[in-house]
């Protein structure tokens, strides 16, 4: 998914959860959409249901 992407879904009222092993270039665009005021996260957290580290974004309230 591209940065892009990310915007138009979190503007729209969607929410992201992005896993530990998704792609490095995926984890730094929510790094900047985070930097940016654009969104914000939940703490990397480790859920048994997936087996992984995630985290959930949505869009920054305004």
């Amino acid at each position: 998914m591209t940065r892009q992407e990310m915007e138009i879904g979190l503007k729209a009222g969607r929410r992201l959860i992005q896993e530990e092993w998704a792609d490095g270039s995926e984890i730094n665009a929510v790094d900047e959409l985070l930097a940016e005021g654009i969104a914000c996260a939940t703490p990397w957290q480790w859920k048994d249901g997936f087996q992984c580290m995630r985290r959930v974004v949505t869009v920054a309230p305004s």
